[in-house]
């Protein structure tokens, strides 16, 4: 497809209003690390909570999840259920006040609060290089990847084209605006991402004849299955096992390590609000706009399959779908639009990720290797991060086919620690080791699950079963070991006043009164 005038119009004011907000965050930015990583640190929920449900939307989202739509059905809502809804609940409402007490720079710090001595120093540093160089840099690549398959099928430019296009955009925004460019841009993200879908969702809608008629055309090519409430037991890729794992995956310890193998920002969001009371708020507006955004999102692409079967029955790559849907029901004069709904979600996305990264990179990896240079030193070295971490995503690109494998794998690596994650805030009793255990041996029975014991059996279970054998590990270690050094679970409990099993430590400390303002 070809863009014309009024495409390259929408296209040219997308870009001059990018141009706009980086320039005129520069100063703000550039002048401290609290500033450039923080926002200053005074940023309200609702602006957060908008900002990182954009984050969510990555570029990957609109071909993973219309795909995952054309082989699944109308129960494809389960997915992002049991994905996000119980999770972000779990997050507002028991550990956003208590991350945003500690008032600490990054989520990795917390370990040396909470551990002490030298294997708290090695959990931190593999933490922080753990969300930078795996997390983020895998989810960063899926967004990449997730644009070439919307570009594709439109305008036939393949991976090199498109990265050259975007990468230099993405970099030079971040550059100048720091982390509260991210956040405007989100805003602007947000209203072209709703709109340019809304459009698609009308024309598909129009064109089958209302939901009622799309409902009969699904019937009649697939039979009920395909429009049921509810998924059935044996479906490769979204079964009632594959929403129990993602329900246990991704909600079971959520909340409990701000910067999880998942490549979550959270952390950055919680630590930016103006205290605690907002960074709760920030969840709930997440999962309000982002529910809002993936039902927009997903529907039209039940319309795809009556159009091209071959999406639901495997013959094609699924992914293409929602490119296919863009280049079949948008005219031009609206291509653009959805072009820059594109774009959007993907800069938002990639840069919140890259900037998150930058900020762990450089507090809790490189000024714990060189503590005494000036602020601007580490400033100067967080501009220049999101260089090596993109340039390490572009391979991401090049080494998978379908965003879907990459969400798998990173819940599969998470998820068989993931209940640790609260043992941490909730069980006095679980030690150093215990974390060392959970962090290293959890990944390590997921690749023996999937790659040795269980090879065959489904993505689903074999999370399951890995998160079974490696909570019983933690916690035997746990029992079978010394405790912490009550001092520092003295500490740490005064600082973050944790809910949970704190028997022996809440004794002896004096909870103050919480202010309305915590």
């Amino acid at each position: 497809m070809k863009l014309n005038g009024l495409d390259w119009a929408v296209i040219i004011i997308y870009l001059g209003m990018i141009v706009s907000i980086s320039w005129s965050l520069r100063k703000f930015a550039q002048s401290g690390l609290e500033n450039y990583f923080l926002g200053g640190r005074q940023l309200p929920g609702w602006l957060n909570g908008l900002s990182y449900a954009c984050t969510c939307l990555n570029a990957d989202v609109a071909p993973a999840y219309c795909g995952i739509a054309a082989v699944t059905g109308l129960y494809v809502g389960w997915f992002y259920i049991s994905r996000f809804g119980w999770a972000l609940l779990i997050g507002g409402v028991l550990f956003a006040v208590f991350w945003r007490r500690l008032n600490i720079f990054t989520a990795p710090e917390f370990y040396e609060l909470r551990y002490q001595g030298q294997g708290a120093g090695l959990m931190r540093s593999w933490i922080a290089f753990r969300t930078s160089f795996i997390a983020i840099v895998a989810w960063s690549g899926a967004g990449l990847l997730g644009l070439s398959k919307i570009v594709t099928p439109l305008f036939g430019f393949d991976k090199v084209q498109t990265l050259l296009i975007v990468v230099p955009i993405i970099l030079a925004y971040l550059y100048f605006s720091g982390y509260l460019g991210v956040i405007m841009i989100d805003a602007v993200q947000a209203l072209f991402v709703l709109l340019g879908n809304l459009v698609l969702m009308v024309a598909v809608l129009i064109d089958f004849g209302g939901p009622t008629g799309l409902a009969s055309s699904l019937v009649s090519r697939f039979g009920s299955e395909v429009i049921s409430s509810v998924p059935p037991i044996d479906n490769e890729f979204l079964s009632i096992f594959a929403v129990l794992a993602w329900t246990l995956g991704t909600s079971i310890g959520y909340g409990g390590d701000a910067a999880p193998m998942g490549g979550a920002v959270e952390g950055q969001r919680i630590l930016s609000c103006r205290n605690g009371r907002e960074a709760a708020k920030m969840y709930v507006w997440t999962e309000v706009v982002l529910f809002a955004f993936l039902l927009v999102l997903t529907l039209p692409a039940l319309g795809a399959i009556v159009v091209w079967p071959g999406l639901h029955t495997g013959e094609m790559d699924r992914e293409l779908t929602y490119g296919l849907l863009l280049q079949r029901y948008l005219p031009n004069g609206l291509l653009g639009l959805l072009i820059v709904s594109i774009l959007s979600s993907l800069i938002g996305s990639v840069s919140g990720n890259l900037n998150f990264g930058s900020q762990v990179v450089v507090n809790d990896l490189y000024r714990r290797w060189r503590p005494d240079r000036p602020e601007q030193h580490y400033l100067n070295i967080g501009r220049f991060v999101p260089v090596l971490l993109l340039s390490l995503a572009m391979g991401v690109v090049w080494g998978v086919s379908y965003v879907f494998d990459i969400a798998v794998f990173m819940l599969g690596m998470s998820a068989a620690e993931l209940p640790a994650n609260w043992a941490q805030w909730w069980w006095w009793r679980f030690n150093l080791k215990a974390r060392l255990t959970a962090s290293f041996a959890g990944p390590a029975i997921y690749l023996l699950v999937r790659l040795v014991l269980f090879p065959d059996l489904n993505y689903a279970v074999q999370i399951l079963i890995a998160m079974a054998f490696s909570t019983v590990l933690w916690v035997a270690v746990a029992l079978l070991t010394k405790p912490d050094d009550e001092q520092t679970l003295r500490r740490f409990y005064e600082r973050a006043r944790p809910l949970g099993w704190w028997g022996p430590i809440s004794g002896s400390v004096r909870t103050p009164v919480e202010s309305p303002a915590e």
